[in-house]
């Protein structure tokens, strides 16, 4: 059984730039059977171009169930090309109450000849509808359908579909009141939920939201996270999604109400015109086919309108990274996209001399195996004598077809080394500079080898055309990246002012230690790749935070020699609440991370750690996962580093420790995930050295 979703929207259709990604038509569902079954759920305007999809399929025989009445999830029924052809047999399936006189009056009142040309009645389709009572239980072939009445003005009848192994959920509109007159229904329904594996789900406001809005017939967003999760179901798509909403505000919702309920074993998601849902044995899998995501082939020949929506949903998508490195990884992972390159690097300009920021080579070191280059040390000199110092001195593209046949004349040469070293064969390559306001040089991207067909060929001119588009975009995001990072370490400057251990290599290895770490937990819980990303950027900054709070503890014990008193730790514990006060009146997901590792971070996995607070410690999943995973970074780092009491642990006896607490101090899944990245948490100390050294105690 697949199920596509083709609307997603509540109340009316809207049609804008900002909602292409999750999409503008109202609700309908499409379910298709092994078996050849063709289920239907409600006809919101989503149904139009399910209609015509219908038709030059050749599909006639169909069957459309109807959750409810109103408008929005009737007013595609009109424009559905199926019922307008003789060859169609079309089952109508509804509550016998819906509408208060049943589905065949509701639809002759829409096709009244006053508001539309065709009546009901004189539809060529073969019609047949089928009333049933809420709560009844039928067959569409191999589908088992099961109703239950759910609380929303008027009515409705939400959806259970078993077939093919698993089991699918629709709500339609439903809201989880606390009204007296609501709890039967709601307690029906939670019952009615059990044994689901996937539930598509309307929730169309926030908690604040929802205060002005009780009884209007519709969920919040955390309503159904908490039943949802108790009823066993693995995976909740929200639905029903507010017109006022831009696909920017569903981020950001989404964002939220994840972190929020992580702890929970439930997977969470916006759900989206296009996506695609099916499983082979309850392993649910979502695909996702928006419009604006365009790659590969579907670039080639594309029409102006077709690459400004990529560009456009591409460059919306990076205003949600605060961080640098996240930016490079997922710019180099566009370009490398659309011009199928199986290598590339970005370099960024630092004084005179090119660094490079981020390393893709899927032959040498495919997927988050090439994390560890990330934190190279390594430079070229800022001059011609290189590809990439030539495109950064000069502001122009470079495409070379053969690296061993170079232009006759060109001042840059092709250094081998590397291939020597690896094995690797360098051909094709595409290099295009990365500009800022007034032209400014930030960096150059180098694309390698595009093997459209598994063997190197030349990066074409509308590959570099859409490359060069893709670095003009990237220039601006970096501008901004950059910006928010020095942000967070001006804010750490002002720390170190106090207390010396606060340096920026120190807090800038926690940062990155702990993104790494995440990498790998979400990684082994099949993280969306977009999600993870945008976590990990959160996570970096919010982590290099975790002991701003310190500002707030007098010098007599932050610059104290040697261990603290009983009396001074008690005092320094305190660091935790004054940290999570400066975040205290923050709106942003970053702020929100940052509270809960400034005042979580020195919390123990056995529940006897601190936060300086009189509420009792946490334990367990209940500590956030950020706070966890910078813990860890944390503490690592500080057993690395020279104290006044103590030299520099090595990396061994340091791990030594960290293995040890596992289920003690640590949670021992994020052990296993440190030891995982181990390699490339070295390579971080390598790329952020102690300059200069501190010395004071140790307050963990």
């Amino acid at each position: 059984m697949d199920v596509l979703i083709r609307g997603t929207r509540g109340s009316i259709p809207v049609a804008s730039a900002e909602t292409q990604r999750y999409g503008g038509n109202t609700t309908c569902i499409e379910i298709i059977t092994r078996a050849g079954e063709h289920i239907l759920i409600d006809a919101g305007s989503g149904i139009r171009a399910l209609g015509d999809d219908l038709v030059s399929r050749g599909s006639t025989e169909l069957s459309l169930c109807f959750t409810h009445a109103h408008w929005d999830h009737l007013l595609g029924f009109t424009m559905f090309a199926p019922i307008f052809s003789s060859t169609s047999t079309i089952n109508i399936h509804a509550p016998y109450n819906i509408g208060r006189d049943g589905i065949r009056t509701v639809l002759g009142g829409v096709m009244d000849r006053r508001y539309f040309p065709v009546t009901f009645d004189n539809i060529p389709a073969q019609l047949a509808v089928h009333d049933f009572t809420p709560g009844d239980t039928f067959q569409i072939g191999s589908a088992l359908i099961e109703t239950c009445p759910t609380w929303h003005p008027g009515g409705n009848v939400a959806y259970k579909i078993t077939a093919d192994g698993w089991t699918f959920f629709f709500s339609g509109d439903h809201e989880w009141s606390d009204d007296a007159e609501a709890e039967p229904v709601c307690t029906m329904l939670r019952t009615f939920l059990k044994g689901v594996d996937l539930a598509l789900v309307d929730a169309q406001y926030t908690d604040e939201e929802y205060l002005a809005r009780q009884g209007w017939g519709h969920s919040t967003y955390s309503a159904w996270v908490q039943v949802a999760s108790d009823a066993g179901i693995g995976r909740l798509l929200f639905s029903h999604h507010d017109p006022a909403r831009t696909d920017k505000d569903l981020d950001v919702i989404l964002d939220h109400i994840r972190l929020r309920f992580h702890p929970l074993p439930i997977q969470l998601d916006m759900a989206a015109e296009g996506m695609v849902i099916s499983a082979q044995d309850k392993n649910i899998q979502i695909e996702h086919k928006i419009l604006p995501q365009v790659h590969k082939d579907e670039l080639q020949g594309e029409s102006g309108f077709t690459l400004l929506a990529w560009i456009n949903a591409f460059t919306q998508e990076l205003t949600r990274y605060n961080d640098v490195g996240v930016l490079l990884d997922r710019i180099l992972l566009e370009g490398r996209t659309i011009t199928q390159a199986d290598a590339g690097t970005v370099f960024l300009v630092e004084d005179d001399h090119l660094t490079f920021a981020f390393i893709h080579n899927d032959t040498l070191f495919p997927g988050s195996a090439a994390n560890k280059f990330a934190y190279a040390n390594t430079k070229l000199p800022l001059s011609n004598t290189s590809i990439a110092g030539f495109v950064a001195l000069n502001r122009q593209t470079v495409n070379i077809q053969d690296m061993r046949h170079l232009p006759a004349g060109a001042p840059f040469s092709f250094n081998e080394a590397l291939d020597q070293a690896t094995g690797y064969r360098t051909v094709s390559t595409l290099t295009v500079p990365i500009l800022g306001r007034n032209n400014s040089i930030l960096g150059v991207m180098q694309l390698i080898n595009s093997m459209p067909d598994g063997l190197p060929e030349p990066f074409t001119d509308s590959m570099e055309a859409r490359v060069q588009l893709l670095a003009a975009h990237a220039g601006s995001a970096l501008e901004r990246g950059t910006m928010a990072q020095e942000l967070v370490l001006r804010m750490l400057e002002m720390a170190a002012m106090r207390d010396p251990h606060e340096t920026g290599p120190h807090v800038q290895r926690v940062g990155s230690y702990a993104a790494e770490i995440y990498h790998c937990w979400a990684e082994r819980h099949g993280i969306d790749i977009d999600e993870l990303r945008y976590t990990k950027s959160q996570i970096r900054l919010a982590a290099m935070l975790h002991d701003v709070g310190k500002v707030g503890i007098s010098d007599t014990i932050l610059k104290k020699p040697g261990r603290l008193t009983d009396d001074e730790f008690a005092i320094m514990q305190k660091h935790c609440i004054f940290g999570a006060q400066i975040f205290k009146t923050g709106t942003s997901e970053l702020d929100r991370m940052g509270q809960e590792i400034a005042l979580h971070h020195h919390q123990k996995w056995n529940g006897r750690g601190y936060t300086g607070t009189d509420a009792p410690p946490l334990s367990g999943r209940d500590i956030p996962l950020p706070a966890q995973i910078t813990a860890i970074a944390d503490v690592y780092d500080a057993l690395c580093s020279r104290r006044c009491y103590k030299e520099a642990w090595s990396c061994t006896e340091a791990v030594k420790i960290i293995k040890k607490e596992a289920g003690e101090h640590f949670n021992p899944e994020i052990v296993d995930c440190f030891l995982d990245v181990l390699e490339t948490l070295e390579a971080i100390r390598a790329k952020y050295p102690d300059t200069v050294d501190t010395c004071q105690g140790d307050i963990d």
